[in-house]
């Protein structure tokens, strides 16, 4: 699919009014990319910006996806994450950890010391949601953590 191929027709750049606010969960459509990210088309009728770095996994133009408002800025441009905000994150992070963990039978070779590349790479999230997750996951003794990486408890 290509840019052309999305009708924008009545899709507004910079809205006077919006019926959400920031953190709330909305639809997203992939536009196109720019130097800065993924221009969004949001519920079918705003344009929205995902951030470069705000981006974790392969995506492309015409994917349909969940997005999370991020920002309404000053000049009513709004910035949207692909991530829940806040604490939700690192929820969400934890059970992205969790499912890989019960898919590689309980262990996988990521710690503190993994690049963000291959944390990205194996869990589509960051590396700081990482390490709050793991901190967290340790915390309430489901997971063990060594230096080849970190494993279910049994």
């Amino acid at each position: 699919m290509r840019s052309s191929d999305i009708d924008t027709t009545g899709i507004e750049e910079a809205p006077e009014k919006v019926e959400f606010r920031e953190g709330d969960k909305v639809n997203i459509l992939v536009y196109k990319f720019t130097n800065l990210g993924a221009t969004v088309i949001i519920n079918d009728k705003y344009f929205g910006l995902v951030y470069e770095n705000d981006i974790y996994k392969d995506i492309t133009i015409g994917d349909q996806l969940d997005g999370y408002i991020k920002k309404i800025r000053e000049d009513n441009k709004i910035d949207v994450s692909l991530r829940k905000i806040g604490y939700g994150r690192i929820e969400d992070a934890k059970e992205k950890i969790l499912a890989k963990l019960k898919e590689k039978n309980g262990s996988l070779p990521l710690n503190d010391d993994s690049s963000p590349e291959k944390i990205k790479k194996s869990l589509e999230i960051s590396k700081g949601s990482f390490k709050k997750a793991i901190g967290g996951l340790y915390k309430e003794q489901i997971i063990d953590i060594t230096s080849k990486g970190i494993k279910l408890k049994k």
